[in-house]
């Protein structure tokens, strides 16, 4: 349980085997946090589930490159799924890369089930239920798909995920014996962007890591040590990704590493 203000509480799941696996989180919030404004929400390379249990809504939430603005207060009572890297490729029934930069409404991708399961979040009695009964469903979704990610996929997220700014594409196609045009269409269909895009933003989700820890920033030493050519590569980098510099989100407020309050 996490309390981000006087009245808001986020509340998370890690969800048991083999889940898990797939899902890095569950999470639920409930409250305003008394802070009133936008919110800079940055890309950090994953896909999404997002119930807005005030409305009655859902939507998938593909890999983002581009940050989006949020305003926390409209939004009071939430609930939304994590998947780790490839892992919403089971619970999709599409290529992964169709929900690129989009937000999808739950309902042209789950039809009937998306109802079913916000009424039955909608009329549990608790955060914790809803977290558990969200759980089963995603559980029981899974078991039902046939879909799967590639190894050779898996594979390539981990060299990427450790070391962004080493592994090339071509490296890596070659490594597993497929030519670089079928490695890039398959793992843009698993993952959701093309591996050249993807090891650019787990480049820049790293700074944001680094920089997010408040501690005394030397630019140039992090431009070497993330892998940019340069400072004004970084910047230039940082600005694409979050529409910020680097130097304004040091000194912003951010309620998470990849949430800034702009207002």
């Amino acid at each position: 349980m996490v309390n981000i203000g006087e009245s808001a509480v986020l509340l998370t799941l890690n969800p048991n085997p083999p889940l898990c696996s797939l899902v890095e989180c569950i999470w639920h919030h409930e409250g305003t946090s008394g802070v009133h404004g936008r919110e800079h929400v940055l890309p950090d390379a994953r896909f999404q589930i997002v119930f807005n249990l005030d409305e009655g809504k859902g939507a998938v939430c593909g890999i983002r490159s581009q940050h989006v603005v949020i305003d926390p207060a409209r939004t009071p009572w939430m609930m939304g799924v994590v998947f780790r890297p490839g892992g919403s490729l089971g619970f999709l029934g599409a290529s992964a890369l169709e929900f690129w930069n989009r937000s999808v409404a739950l309902d042209l991708v789950w039809r009937a089930q998306a109802t079913s399961i916000i009424d039955q979040l909608r009329e549990a009695g608790s955060a914790h239920n809803r977290l558990r009964i969200l759980e089963m469903a995603l559980t029981f979704r899974m078991q039902s798909s046939e879909r799967a990610m590639h190894p050779a996929v898996n594979y390539a997220l981990q060299l990427f995920n450790n070391t962004p700014h080493v592994s090339t594409v071509a490296d890596v196609s070659m490594e597993i014996g497929w030519s670089r045009r079928w490695f890039s269409q398959t793992f843009s269909e698993q993952v959701g962007m093309t591996p050249k895009h993807y090891c650019r933003l787990m480049r820049f989700c790293k700074i944001v890591r680094q920089i997010a820890s408040n501690q005394r920033v030397d630019w140039a030493d992090v431009a070497l040590s993330g892998g940019f050519y340069d400072q004004a590569h970084l910047i230039h980098e940082f600005r694409a990704f979050s529409g910020l510099s680097p130097e304004r989100y040091f000194r912003a407020e951010h309620p998470f590493p990849n949430h800034v309050r702009i207002d």
